[in-house]
Parts: structure tokens; sequence; C-alpha cells
């Protein structure tokens, strides 16, 4: 059961890569979808109020991301806090959803995949890449971000390269969409391959 992670930063195209990889027969895990349920846990809720003040909590009481995501995007003090509350619990919920995956290609979506140094545990490592002003361009176009917040949340993310991974194969997303359909369907040849 070849595992692979799927990584790149924001707007670099990775998501659109795993839900290829997705269609074309691998079970897929989101990082996002499970990061945006330990938000709703009201361990993590309680610890990232008592850090970053009501400013983040909706008029219910759970986490507000759209508040959130530009506190800790202008900061890396503020994300680096973030981050030592969500992530063991995070990076938790990851390792036990492949583990439970069915048998098959498993594809884990995640842009903090180096950050939790997944790669030794994982089959190959797909990385997904594009320039800063393509990025911004996406994020302006398909999330309505104004340029500064677009370029704040750029900056602010900050992920460290692969490394120690047994495959590492690198997608460059500056032109279409065709152009990397064509490039993901050969990756994912070599990774169906390794069934």
């Amino acid at each position: 059961m070849p595992r692979i992670g799927v990584f790149g930063a924001m707007a670099s195209g990775k998501s659109t890569v795993s839900k290829w990889f997705r269609e074309w027969g691998a079970a897929l895990v989101e990082g996002d979808a499970l990061g945006w349920s330990v938000l709703e846990e009201p361990e993590i809720v309680a610890g990232l109020r008592a850090e970053f003040g009501p400013r983040i909590v909706d008029a219910s009481g759970g986490i507000d991301r759209a508040r959130l995501g530009p506190v800790v995007f202008a900061e890396p003090a503020a994300m680096d806090r973030l981050n030592a509350l969500v992530q063991p619990r995070l990076r938790a919920r990851v390792r036990a959803a492949l583990e439970e995956a069915p048998p098959g290609v498993v594809v884990l979506d995640a842009a903090m995949l180096t950050t939790w140094g997944l790669e030794p545990e994982l089959d190959g490592v797909v990385e997904v890449r594009a320039a800063e002003e393509r990025r911004l361009e996406r994020l302006r176009a398909s999330r309505g971000y104004a340029e500064a917040e677009a370029l704040a949340r750029i900056l602010g993310q900050r992920l460290p390269p692969v490394r120690n991974a047994k495959r590492h194969w690198v997608l460059q997303n500056d032109g279409g969409s065709a152009e990397l359909r064509r490039a993901a369907e050969e990756v994912w040849r070599e990774i169906a391959a390794l069934r």
C-alpha cells in the first residue's frame, strides 16, 4: 500500500494534484480537513482563545478561521504559538488516518508535511512548486484576498524543504492546468507502479 505525500506552499496547486490522484484511484487524506476538525476540539478552542483572545472566536464560541488567519500570518511568533497548540494533535490524526486508509495508493495532501517530518514514513513525496507571483495571482483570484493579505499569507507560511524522502518528485506549476495535469499523470504512473 504505497503512501504518498503531496506537499507545496499555499496556492501552488498541491490540492489540485491530490484530487487528480484521487480521480485516478488513490484514497485521499486531506490535511486541511483534519486541521479544521482539530480546531473544533474544545481543548484546542480554549487554548487558542487563551493565546489569541476573543477576537478569533465566532458568535457560537468556535474558532473563526477567517479571523485567526490574519493574526497568525502577520507575525511568525504568532504562527509558532498556533502550531505549538494545534500540530501535535493534528500529526496524531494524520498518522491515524493513514493507518485507517483502505488498501491501495494513499495520498496525503498536506502543506505541513515537511514541518511534521513525515517524509521517512511515506513511500514518496510529490512537491508542487509555483513562483510567488503566480501564487499571489491565484490567491487573489480564487480566495478574493487583497494583494497585501495574500502576500502576508505567502510570506507567513514557512515550510521546510523535503528531507529524507524515499522518493521525491517535483511538479513545477507556473503554466496552465493542462500542463500540470500532464506532468502529474507521469508521476502517477510511477506511483501506481509501486504497488
